[in-house]
């Protein structure tokens, strides 16, 4: 009896909002609006969030990056028309810490130098990067054609090199560009493989610093300390500045997670004592994920908030329209208690209607959120995670929210006298 009582309590509940259509779609674009624009800023932020994860996690877990930099003080002005500047970790930092840090692995070397690319009358500005074989397969430079260099091309200093989609593409090869010879600097190199395609979107770019990956090219350690060495020459406005850097980078590999602050704090006492100048840094992947975690957690923070303000806009608006509609059906509500109606099923009717209208507007919502989701990704370029539970959440928040703000009129409703209320006019 009372399952019946119910469903025509919701019946009449659910009439009623259809009998004001427009009134009850205006009153839902408040909780249209919070809802779409909660669930694409969190999808955008999950999308983000990935996106950097993952280039992070590629830099490795277990690795702690070691870069030569410029001391503060070498970049002042010289009076001199020519110098030579000596600065960065070197091959004696190697070998020490080889020899007195247990907890690492393995060190890989890199030798970076900065050249021109050359195709034809094409020429392109590229990070050229000596290493070892195996440093492609720690940071996953997968190759998407022909093949990467190997221990025997390594060994006999072979001219060969790895290229990005992104500088074929600017060197305009039309051919297939395997086997194709490019110029590095002044030297000529055969391309033996073009690396997987990667994107890097503007956001990725600035919280990782990774910009112009697309002009990279890899050679072989061997060639490229035969070819090009550790000494950089640098003139420009008449002055001539020569650089020796014997290690432009060093890959520490730690033996676990667990050692890699460790490992790092070993790794900056040890160079700390040879160098008094501050001429390295030390890049450590697993805090860059924590700290990255970090941040996310204080975005999702602001975000929950942000949901909660448009949220309860919605509400105050629900709660306003509901108050008004209550004003104009007094009279129906005296003839319902007249008729034997008890408070308890006023009560339900009206909540009925606040949840129908937060349920509905919350349906919407996360329609028009992906709506908005799509638009973004296909105008910016952005990436954008829809995860499930925001949609499931999105759907309870806001049919708990219209139901809280519903509360209030429901039982102004409930508690008329319906005599009073049969008066009304």
């Amino acid at each position: 009896m009372w399952i019946e009582r119910i469903s025509e309590v919701f019946r009449l509940g659910l009439k009623n909002l259809l009998r004001n259509k427009l009134r009850s779609f205006l009153t839902m674009l408040g909780m249209i609006f919070g809802v779409g624009s909660v669930i694409a800023m969190l999808s955008v932020g999950a999308g983000a969030r990935r996106e950097i994860l993952a280039r992070i996690q590629e830099l490795g877990i277990c690795n702690i990056i070691v870069n030569s930099v410029k001391p503060p003080e070498e970049t002042k002005m010289q009076t001199q028309r020519s110098w030579m500047d000596r600065y960065g970790a070197t091959f004696k930092d190697r070998d020490l810490l080889e020899a007195t840090c247990p907890t690492i692995s393995k060190l890989l070397p890199v030798n970076l130098v900065k050249k021109p690319v050359w195709r034809g009358s094409r020429r392109v500005e590229s990070s050229v990067l000596g290493v070892l074989p195996e440093h492609l397969a720690m940071f996953h430079l997968d190759v998407g054609r022909g093949r990467a260099f190997n221990e025997i091309d390594a060994a006999e200093d072979k001219k060969v090199c790895l290229v990005r989609k992104g500088l074929v593409e600017q060197l305009q090869i039309l051919d297939d560009p395997i086997g194709s010879s490019v110029h590095v600097g002044t030297q000529s190199f055969e391309i033996i493989g073009v690396l997987k395609d990667e994107q890097f979107r503007s956001h990725t770019r600035k919280a990782l610093a990774i910009d112009e990956r697309s002009q990279e090219v890899y050679i072989p350690y061997s060639t490229s300390m035969r070819t090009f060495g550790t000494l950089t020459y640098v003139e420009h406005g008449g002055t001539q500045e020569r650089s020796i850097v014997e290690l432009d980078q060093m890959i520490a590999v730690a033996k676990s997670p667990e050692l890699v602050r460790p490992t790092s704090r070993i790794i900056d006492r040890v160079l700390k004592r040879s160098h008094k100048k501050k001429d390295y840094e030390i890049v450590v992947p697993l805090e860059l994920l924590q700290q990255s975690e970090r941040t996310q957690d204080v975005f999702n923070a602001v975000m929950m908030v942000i949901a909660a303000i448009s949220l309860l806009v919605g509400g105050i608006g629900i709660a306003n329209i509901m108050l008004a509609t209550i004003t104009e059906r007094t009279r129906e509500i005296g003839i319902r208690r007249a008729m034997g109606a008890r408070r308890r099923d006023i009560l339900l009717q009206f909540l009925t209607e606040t949840a129908a209208i937060g349920a509905v507007g919350g349906l919407f919502g996360c329609l028009f959120g992906i709506a908005a989701i799509r638009g973004i990704v296909r105008y910016t370029g952005w990436q954008a995670l829809v995860e499930p539970h925001y949609v499931i959440v999105a759907l309870v928040i806001s049919c708990c929210v219209a139901i809280l703000a519903g509360i209030y009129p429901a039982r102004r409703a409930a508690k008329m006298d319906p005599i009073v209320a049969l008066r009304y006019e």
